[in-house]
């Protein structure tokens, strides 16, 4: 066994030796990843050393401003796409609600029309049978409820009465007021439009409010035939023109 000179600090060190104990390295050369040069004396040494061991000049690549500096670039960058991914999810969420409202407003205009036609055939059929209740004509579609034993009933409620306990009938209204159940439910939820659809919801409103009034009134009809004909016929009217305004908003 001999003792030899550390080729890296030069130290008195056993020629058995794995480790320099004065590096705490290979007893060898460092890699270059390892290693920093002396500004001063060009020595190189472990870059994990604070100041060169020849002489004594500080190692600047290890100074702690300079990994406070890199630290603030890191949490800078990481604070950038924290940043910029938190934006992203905020357009990914927004774009996302107002794809599920424009579906929402699409369903219920083309399911307001479908109870209003529903509703239309109703209150034709309910004028029809008052109609000729009052005035005795005969008809293939409401002689079932304006004739009794071959002639016509003493008074027109009776024949809206039996209107309305026929089965086909009662359930063609048990329809339309599921239809207008599910309008109600969706109406709700629309009641707060992304700005892009706050025009939309005002013209769905207005054929909302149409398709409501026409609906009732074949659920409930009331007041004297003329008075019927008259608000059903204009409610009638001005639902289809309050969807053909809609459908301005529709894709």
């Amino acid at each position: 066994m001999a003792l030899i000179h550390c080729p890296n600090c030069g130290q008195t060190i056993s020629d058995k030796a794995t480790l320099c104990p004065h590096y705490n390295r290979k007893n060898g050369n460092l890699s270059a990843t390892d290693t920093v040069t002396c500004a001063e004396c060009k020595a190189q040494y472990n870059k994990e050393l604070s100041a060169c061991p020849a002489c004594g000049c500080p190692n600047n690549t290890n100074s702690p401003n300079k990994k406070k500096r890199k630290g603030i670039v890191v949490a800078a960058i990481i604070l950038s796409i924290v940043l910029v991914i938190g934006l992203f999810g905020v357009f990914v969420i927004s774009q996302g609600r107002a794809t599920v409202y424009y579906n929402n407003l699409e369903t219920v205009t083309y399911k307001m029309l479908d109870g209003a036609a529903n509703a239309e055939k109703a209150g034709n059929l309910i004028k029809n049978v008052w109609y000729n209740a009052i005035y005795e004509k005969r008809d293939t579609v409401t002689d079932k409820y304006t004739l009794k034993n071959g002639k016509f009933v003493d008074d027109f409620n009776e024949a809206l009465s039996n209107l309305f306990s026929d089965e086909e009938f009662h359930n063609s209204i048990s329809a339309i007021q599921n239809n207008q159940a599910e309008v109600i439910s969706l109406m709700k939820q629309l009641k707060n439009p992304p700005k892009e659809y706050e025009e939309a919801y005002s013209a769905l409103k207005t054929y909302y409010d149409n398709y409501l009034s026409m609906t009732k009134m074949v659920v409930s009809p009331a007041g004297s035939l003329q008075s019927f004909s008259d608000e059903f016929n204009n409610a009638d009217t001005e639902t289809i023109n309050s969807y053909e305004k809609m459908k301005l908003y529709l894709n």
